[in-house]
């Protein structure tokens, strides 16, 4: 009896679980959902620590969200293809689906998301969308994957959300941690007014520095938008203790946004490179003229790779 009931009324920590994938090798145990393909962990064992945010929904519930078939808003929630007008959630709908996991093994999985019904009314293209996590030693290596199963050329944005703690030195928090990028930088930073870029940009942001000291006052405007860099990679790093620290590389990745949320207070950074960025306001609709989506021709695949290392000085 106690059999069938089992077969029938399954323990629901089941169902929670067979939804999330495990990665592990000796250093790294990295944990992703089959809900959105997100990140929910990367644990260094060796460490002992957690370096990806843990989803307090008090602060901000989500870890690393997956951006597509946009990245940030649109203006007055929809946007236009061939003069039909669709709508669309900030960052799109692929973070709030369930991914199909169509390989894994310990160091390596796939998730793919295809066009059906429902997408087709939000985004009129045909598409399969992959991520690919595989880790190496102490590096997560992150791919995006698009297929154009169209008869035409689609129009897309995709981009990252990963949320690292700044904790990982003892008896630290956030304003004791700073941003190192691998190059001397005049960034142009776009600025927002209310979820949608203004149209106002700040020339040579970092003032021709390497360095971006986080400062819960620097976000009090919301994310903080890098275009034309030269920069490859950034170091979080702790300004008192340099014993460790957290690379994010993303060459050839156009865009790079930075964001704590306002008023928080919260221990953590996000570091996202992105194709794509939200509306100009006021712009046109047209989503073939957004700013920084990506024109993808039928048949051919797009692919972007990001990676997070996590790195002990020593080595």
């Amino acid at each position: 009896m106690l059999e069938l009931l089992i077969k029938i009324y399954p323990p629901k920590i089941e169902i929670h679980m067979s939804k999330i994938v495990t990665l592990e090798n000796a250093i790294l145990q990295v944990k992703i959902s089959k809900n959105g393909a997100e990140l929910h962990s990367v644990y260094h064992k060796q460490h002992q620590h957690e370096y990806l945010w843990q989803g307090d929904k008090e602060v901000w519930g989500r870890h690393a969200p997956v951006l597509f078939p946009i990245v940030g808003q649109v203006e007055d929630g929809f946007y236009e293809v061939d003069d039909v007008k669709y709508k669309l959630p900030q960052h799109g709908f692929a973070r709030d689906m369930e991914h199909k996991l169509i390989t894994q093994d310990e160091l390596r999985c796939i998730f793919e998301l295809r066009f059906d019904h429902d997408t087709m009314t939000k985004f009129p293209y045909k598409f399969a969308f992959r991520t690919i996590y595989e880790i190496k030693r102490n590096k997560l290596s992150i791919t995006y994957q698009v297929d154009n199963l169209d008869t035409e050329e689609i129009y897309f944005s995709v981009g990252a959300h990963p949320g690292f703690n700044t904790d990982f030195i003892k008896n630290t928090s956030f304003e004791d941690y700073t941003i190192e990028f691998s190059e001397q930088e005049k960034f142009q930073r776009l600025l927002l007014d209310n979820g949608l870029r203004s149209g106002a940009i700040q020339e040579d942001a970092l003032n021709g520095a390497q360095t971006l000291d986080l400062k819960f006052d620097t976000f009090k405007d919301d994310a903080i938008i890098f275009d034309h860099f030269k920069s490859e990679s950034l170091d979080i790093v702790c300004r008192h203790d340099d014993s460790r620290k957290l690379r994010v590389a993303f060459k050839d990745w156009p865009l790079l946004g930075i964001w704590t949320p306002v008023g928080k207070r919260a221990d953590f950074v996000c570091i996202e490179p992105w194709y794509g960025v939200a509306d100009l306001r006021d712009e046109n609709h047209n989503f073939k003229e957004k700013y920084a989506n990506q024109k993808l021709p039928k048949e051919e695949t797009f692919s972007a790779t990001f990676s997070v290392e996590i790195i002990d000085k020593d080595e």
